[in-house]
């Protein structure tokens, strides 16, 4: 599937710059709703979320899906090491969440992993984002750490893909 192919309720996913406007708007939401379920801002997003500079590279991408012009979700791919990437940023906006987007965008990051070469992904989410925790087991992640960051907890997730 090519970045601009079409995906789940007739969106498409676009190459674009982690820091361009769309993707600043859709982290400002992400980071609202993490601040509001957390009763709590996020002391330090870019060490938790990795910063633009992370997404560039070989291996590595930044998507963004659109419902026609509208951007409705993003997600990136960095490579942790010769075998292993890692998705950060992953989210969906509240009104376009139920329609397939948050899968559709994972599938195209492991599949960009698996041709840089990456045998392994593994990502970070929160207690309170039960419902990505939620996608990550039904697409076949598995809890591999459970790192408690003062009252949170994290769990880190990893999945084999196919060689």
């Amino acid at each position: 599937m090519s970045a601009g192919g079409a995906r789940a309720a007739g969106a498409a996913l676009r190459e674009e710059p982690p820091d361009g406007p769309a993707s600043r708007a859709l982290w400002s939401e992400y980071q609202a709703l993490l601040a509001e379920r957390l009763d709590a801002p996020v002391a330090d997003p870019d060490h938790i979320f990795a910063s633009p500079e992370s997404f560039t590279g070989p291996g590595c991408a930044w998507l963004v899906l659109y419902e026609g012009e509208r951007p409705v979700a993003c997600g990136g791919l960095r490579a942790l090491d010769a075998g292993t990437a890692e998705i950060k940023r992953m989210f969906v906006t509240q009104d376009a969440r139920g329609r397939g987007h948050a899968r559709a965008l994972l599938a195209e990051l492991e599949r960009r992993a698996a041709a840089a070469g990456r045998r392994r992904v593994r990502l970070i989410t929160t207690e309170v984002l039960r419902e990505a925790r939620r996608l990550y087991e039904t697409a076949g992640y598995a809890v591999v750490a459970t790192p408690r960051e003062g009252a949170r907890q994290d769990y880190e997730m990893e999945k084999r893909l196919p060689s």
